[in-house]
């Protein structure tokens, strides 16, 4: 009996020991395919692979980007610093971790980051102007702020979200009428959009047109009512997506407040 357990222990020791000097010579395809398959083992997958575009991807996932991933930013980070060490121009890596600093309000870093984004790669991905534009009208700085968005909109001119936020940037610099007039540009092509319509509302407020303000307030509320926790998700791209119907309500609150100024004024 002893002779025959021998060989059975030795038997399974003889397998394992095959299974792991298969997994040491082909970890890498292991892990990747454990990766790509599964969505597991992120740490290992790196590890064994010093892929920046792979890191990347990685990074991407754990920033939910598509929707289609697990919103956790500080692993975001991880992987998105991960690629650059292993690849200091590997495309967009510097893009989204501008995207990480300004969502923490880090907005020095922030904007150390898209600069060297597009340092490296220039127009090769627009929306870091656009980024760029967000994090500088935060900082207060809305000349440059307007640059970036402007030099966006000429790329994409439909945007409604660049419109937005550049009549939110003339709002905050106290230039009323130039915010209407961007907000109602952007409505041309965007006639319902909420966002827009509030934009374009408080500055009619604030430039003494407070009947049509009413209305297009009433307006603006009446689409926000129509609203789905998934638009929010998509006009807040990188958000965490677990505040999505606090979003929503927050942004209808918004807009009753801005409808009971107009009738206070």
């Amino acid at each position: 009996m002893k002779s025959k357990n021998a060989k059975i222990i030795f038997s399974v020791l003889g397998v394992l020991s095959i299974i792991s000097v298969g997994f040491y010579y082909y970890r890498a395809e292991i892990s990747l395919y454990a990766w790509n398959n599964y969505h597991i083992f992120p740490q290992m997958v790196m590890a064994f692979n010093e892929d920046a575009t792979l890191a990347l991807e990685v990074g991407n996932y754990y920033f939910n980007v598509y929707s289609n991933g697990v919103y956790d930013l500080k692993k975001a980070e991880y992987h998105f610093e991960r690629a650059l060490m292993l690849d200091l121009y590997v495309k967009d890596a510097w893009h989204q971790l501008a995207r990480i600093d300004f969502l923490e309000g880090n907005f020095d870093g922030a904007i150390f980051k898209i600069n060297k984004q597009i340092e490296l790669h220039n127009d090769e991905l627009m929306s870091s102007y656009y980024i760029r534009g967000l994090i500088l009208g935060y900082m207060g700085r809305y000349d440059e702020a307007e640059e970036n968005f402007l030099l966006f909109l000429e790329w994409d001119p439909k945007n409604w979200a660049t419109h937005t936020d550049l009549a939110w940037v003339y709002f905050s610099g106290s230039e009323y009428q130039k915010s209407a007039d961007i907000a109602r540009a952007g409505l041309f092509y965007s006639q319902t959009n909420p966002w827009l319509l509030n934009m374009l509302g408080v500055a009619l407020i604030n430039t003494g047109e407070i009947d049509e303000a009413k209305k297009i307030l009433e307006f603006a509320l009446e689409n926000a009512n129509l609203l789905t926790e998934t638009d929010w998700h998509k006009a807040y791209p990188g958000n965490n997506p677990n505040i999505g119907i606090q979003g929503l309500s927050e942004m209808k609150e918004a807009i009753q407040y801005n409808i009971t100024l107009t009738v206070s004024n």
